[in-house]
């Protein structure tokens, strides 16, 4: 017992100080749009949504149920899993027969990335990616140990609740596919056991695949949308530049020797895992991504840097680099913490982040963006409500209030319920299959909106309210909320036409 607890006791106390590092701001700032939204999907529970799998929004629903409104209960999953991602990470070093200081390199590593700290301190899909490539690969590094291909239905286990989380899972699937092919693994193909792997994912992700089925593939058709518009403006350069950025700079040398580590011939024996990143680095650079859609397929490679550094230092000689390598990961992890989390008052942080980057920015938004997301919800409310009071009680009976954005939508229902509103209608994502195509509207508010939008479907458009904003993005004020009358047609024509995929 002793023993058991001693080989995960660094991992245990890297993952404590994660925890100590969010909780005391977990409670700060407001709700993101997509935590909003997270909660709306949650209050429509289903097995699928038009741009994201169900998982997020059933941890929604549960914190929802479990704390109420608490900011910090909504979070405080996304802050576990965080935390148990860098356990899991020296879990992994430990099984690539790793030791204490290649634990605490990797798991130092894992943690002063700020991609770690952001995604911990908020409810988000890409929280829990983490912990099922992890999971996946502990169950792969045993089959490798072992040669045991019995083992393959708990990998088809973790993909399948992975699928769940989020559909890139699939690039998992792709990077253990080549994996296989390019190692001695091919010949577990000979055995049941992988098929049996794939059937049980396959089973488990089946409602998603169902649901989107019966409402005509909405989110392969939202992907490729996304792909020719978001993703398209991602240039190679800015891929490849954010890789470091997000994964922290000081902490380069950690996953880079991690890298070459597996395709040397001192971590053949884990080759595979080597060729899990190499083959999904290379699908998503060449088909044009997001930048933190790789982010999940690093603490594998992070725990092998952490074994091959620890061997490379072994010896009196190198002694001294190991406090010297820890410093630098603390020291970036200093550096890079205010980008990430809210520590610093918005303005403080917009200020430290020029200075950081040297004005190569042209706004700091672009780094910023998701902390200023959380900033102006209750006000925007606020501004709806006093709206929706100055109107006559006939009209009050049967106007909608139209968002823009699922964000918008997301604060009216969140907060606008406790002010006796409706509940928010709109065109954003799954929020426009939640409504009623056939409805008649005569009158509507305008959450949001701009002008030119609205009168092209409306005949009057007049803006009642225009708030000035303070924090958030600048696209994000002033805030409009209008009135709106005599729609130009009956909305079963309307809404088919601004489907958002």
């Amino acid at each position: 017992m002793n023993s058991l607890s001693s080989r995960y006791r660094i991992p245990a106390v890297l993952a404590a100080i994660n925890l100590l590092v969010h909780l005391p701001v977990l409670h700060r700032y407001g709700y993101h749009h997509d935590e909003l939204y997270f909660i709306a999907c949650g209050n429509h529970l289903s097995f699928g949504y038009v741009d994201h799998a169900p998982l997020v929004p059933w941890i929604a629903r549960l914190a929802t149920m479990l704390f109420g409104d608490s900011l910090f209960g909504l979070r405080i999953f996304a802050t576990l899993a965080g935390a148990l991602t860098i356990f899991l990470t020296g879990v992994l070093v430990q099984r690539l027969d790793g030791g204490r200081f290649a634990q605490l390199l990797a798991c130092t590593a894992v943690l002063v990335a700020p991609v770690t700290l952001r995604t911990g301190n908020m409810l988000s899909i890409p929280s829990f990616e983490p912990v099922f490539w992890l999971g996946g690969a502990l169950v792969l590094v045993r089959i490798l140990r072992e040669d045991n291909p019995r083992r393959w239905p708990w990998v088809g286990l973790i993909v399948g609740l992975g699928l769940l989380n989020k559909h890139s899972m699939l690039f998992f699937v792709f990077g253990l596919a080549v994996a296989v092919l390019a190692t001695p693994l091919r010949r577990q193909l000979r055995t049941p056991w992988p098929l049996i792997a794939a059937g049980i994912a396959g089973l488990i992700f089946l409602p998603n695949v169902v649901w989107q089925v019966q409402n005509g593939w909405p989110t392969a058709e939202f992907l490729r949308n996304l792909s020719e518009t978001v993703m398209a403006g991602i240039s190679k350069v800015q891929f490849l530049a954010g890789q470091f950025l997000y994964l922290n700079p000081f902490a380069a040398f950690v996953w880079i020797w991690g890298l070459v580590f597996l395709f040397t011939k001192a971590g053949r024996s884990f080759r595979a895992l080597g060729w899990i990143w190499a083959s999904v680095f290379l699908l998503l650079l060449t088909t044009d991504s997001k930048i933190y859609y790789l982010a999940p397929a690093y603490p594998p490679v992070i725990a092998a840097g952490g074994v091959a550094i620890e061997g490379w230092i072994a010896g009196r000689a190198r002694a001294w680099l190991r406090p010297a390598a820890i410093a630098l990961l603390a020291m970036g992890g200093l550096v890079f913490a205010p980008l990430s989390l809210p520590y610093l008052s918005m303005e403080r942080i917009d200020q430290y982040v020029k200075a950081l980057t040297f004005g190569a920015f042209e706004n700091v938004y672009e780094l910023t963006g998701d902390l200023h997301g959380m900033f102006g919800w209750p006000e925007r409310v606020a501004a709806v409500v006093e709206v929706y009071e100055g109107l006559s009680p006939e009209e009050r009976q049967g106007v909608v209030l139209l968002a823009s954005g699922y964000g918008n939508a997301g604060a009216v229902d969140l907060f606008g319920r406790r002010a006796g509103l409706p509940g928010a209608t709109s065109f954003a994502q799954s929020y426009w299959m939640w409504a009623d195509p056939g409805m008649s509207i005569d009158v509507a508010i305008g959450v949001g909106h701009d002008t030119d939008f609205l009168e092209q479907i409306w005949e009057e458009v007049t803006v009642v309210k225009s708030v000035e904003l303070e924090n958030v993005n600048p696209w994000q004020t002033p805030f409009l909320v209008t009135i709106c009358r005599r729609p130009k047609a009956p909305m079963s024509r309307i809404w088919p036409q601004v489907r958002p995929w």
